[in-house]
């Protein structure tokens, strides 16, 4: 099974449980919100159903004391049945006071809004009301009930119980009885008969009356609503009128009717109010807890990782030099940071003593492949003088021990580097010494640009291939050729030397050729010595390679219609950059 091998800064960690925290107390206050918001609903409901349930009984008893009037007034009352006499004095005698009855009874049945009583045949109707009604409500009731009881609008079967009825846009409760043609009634004007629960309100609720099959006694209700009673009459229910309501109902007349309280939702959030402060304070104060140990955390623990971190990361990249100079207010932290400044500094000691000893070893084996290239040289000239001496040509004794001498200064100078024009001048040299030896076989020809003269370059680079030519390819009697050129060109924003040597020999073997490529592309660290052949042009390429640490590009390679070719691709440097790099 594959492992996870994902790693987080210190810093990524902090931020995570900051945020997980600050996501916590965000869910506790949203849960804290919803639970406060359900009790204080739910405590709306108990106390809404309490007082509604007081109502209601009230109520009832309100209408069963009417009805006990309206039974009395009714089937006892012996001048009821004189309204019908044709004795038109009895008949008067007997309204006034079946009407003075009425104005008697009414202060009594304070929730009753008037009674009433009609005879159809003589169209007699008296009727007596609550200071409440206004004359005007009066003769509109009046009238409606004269007109539907005459149109038999209110029938026999419609008797009996409390039932709704309407009468100028406005919604009542009817009670009536009949008895010998005449019509006795007692009516509540529907608002009349709420007034008082929503003047006791303490939540801007306004109630309503229903009946039992979801409709209620008033335009409005049923315009927002769309609402059965019978479902909230054992918990609240939520309810949509523009806004959200908490609906309250409780039955009333043994469920003919319900008492419903609409709650505006919003109300009892506000009620919340004070209780949502005091937990948006504490929210604030945690959430400002966790930022101060945020920072506090940050400054003890994640800033000195940051910059413990960072001065690794500038170990690792070659910044020896760096060190870590910020106190830290953790003893541990400062513990550590002390054993890496000691140790960065053991490091820089360590590095640059090797890198000391990396050079001298270099300077060392540079000297060696140095002193590996003439040798051979020397004793061929030395046994050049010889044999002109011994032929008495003292002349070309003279002229080619002065060149020896000038070739001999040149290669025992200590200098890792010389200029281009420098070496030019000694292949020169080496050309002129080759000519005295071998008269008219060598000729030379060098080509280089003003630009280049001031480059540097290993010493007795050059010369490696003109006497590797001379070795290989020169044959008495013959003529052969030497070309070099130099001229500079820009490798993107880099300015470099291409150096380009090449004769009219017969150029490299294919195994020769192979193995050149294979040491020019080795890395002189990893070079292994080869069997001695070619000595000088693996030399070259080795003091290229050190001299300018890898950056040097060297092709071998038979140029058409002639012999072996170099090319040399170098940086270009002077002197003094030289300096600075050694």
């Amino acid at each position: 099974m594959k492992k996870n091998n994902r790693r987080h800064s210190l810093s990524f960690y902090l931020y995570l449980i900051t945020a997980l925290v600050t996501a916590g107390v965000a869910v506790l206050f949203g849960i804290t919100n919803t639970y406060s918001i359900s009790a204080m609903r739910q405590q709306t409901n108990v106390i809404t159903q309490v007082t509604l349930s007081m109502y209601s009984d009230y109520i009832e008893n309100s209408f069963k004391n009417a009805e006990s009037f309206l039974s009395g007034f009714g089937y006892n009352d012996e001048d009821l049945v004189s309204l019908g006499s044709e004795d038109t004095l009895a008949h008067y005698i007997a309204v006034s006071r079946e009407h003075t009855k009425l104005k008697e009874a009414i202060p009594s049945h304070s929730w009753i809004d008037g009674f009433f009583f009609y005879n159809p045949a003589s169209n007699v109707y008296a009727c007596a009301t609550q200071n409440r009604i206004s004359d005007t409500e009066s003769v509109v009731f009046r009238d409606k009930i004269k007109k539907d009881i005459s149109g038999g609008e209110l029938t026999l079967d419609k008797l009996g119980s409390w039932m709704p009825y309407s009468a100028g846009g406005r919604y009542y409760l009817l009670r009536m009885i009949r008895h010998r043609g005449t019509y006795v009634g007692a009516w509540i004007n529907v608002d009349n008969l709420l007034s008082t629960l929503n003047d006791s309100s303490r939540h801007n609720g306004v109630s309503y009356l229903y009946q039992a099959h979801g409709r209620a006694l008033s335009v409005q209700a049923n315009e927002r609503f769309d609402f059965d009673p019978s479902d909230a009459a054992t918990g609240y229910q939520m309810v949509d009128g523009g806004q959200k309501y908490l609906a309250i109902s409780h039955s009333l007349l043994s469920g003919q009717y319900y008492l419903v309280t609409m709650i505006p939702d919003s109300d009892i959030q506000t009620r919340l109010s004070g209780q949502y402060r005091i937990v948006v304070v504490a929210a604030v104060l945690l959430l400002a807890l966790c930022l101060v140990m945020y920072a506090a955390l940050r400054s003890l623990f994640v800033l000195p990782m940051h910059r413990l971190s960072l001065a690794i990361q500038k170990i690792r990249d070659g910044h020896l030099e760096t060190r870590i100079v910020e106190p830290v207010p953790v003893a541990e932290f400062q513990e550590v940071n002390d054993s890496f400044n000691e140790m960065s500094a053991e490091i820089q000691r360590l590095t640059i003593s090797v890198y000391e000893q990396r050079l001298k070893r270099l300077r060392i084996h540079q000297e060696y492949l140095k002193q590996q290239i003439t040798p051979h040289f020397y004793i061929n000239c030395l046994n050049t003088i010889y044999s002109l001496a011994g032929l008495g040509k003292n002349d070309l004794v003279r002229e080619l021990s002065k060149e020896l001498s000038q070739h001999l200064r040149y290669t025992m100078s200590s200098k890792p580097t010389v200029e281009l024009h420098e070496e030019l001048d000694h292949v020169r040299n080496y050309a002129a010494m080759t000519s005295l030896r071998y008269p008219n076989t060598l000729h030379c020809t060098i080509d280089c640009s003003e630009a280049v003269q001031n480059t540097v370059l290993p010493p007795l680079s050059l010369q490696c291939f003109v006497e590797n030519t001379v070795k290989h390819e020169l044959v008495m009697g013959e003529s052969i050729e030497i070309h070099i050129s130099a001229d500079e060109f820009w490798q993107g924003s880099e300015r470099k030397v291409h150096l380009c040597l090449w004769d009219t020999g017969r150029g490299y073997a294919p195994d020769v050729l192979a193995h050149m490529g294979e040491i020019a592309a080795c890395d002189p660290d990893e070079f292994v010595e080869t069997d001695g052949h070619h000595i000088g042009l693996v030399n070259m390429i080795q003091r290229f390679q050190m001299v300018f640490d890898n950056q040097a590009q060297i092709r071998f390679s038979n140029r058409e219609g002639a012999g072996a070719q170099c090319d040399i691709l170098i940086p270009f440097r002077t002197q003094l950059e030289g300096k600075d790099d050694e």
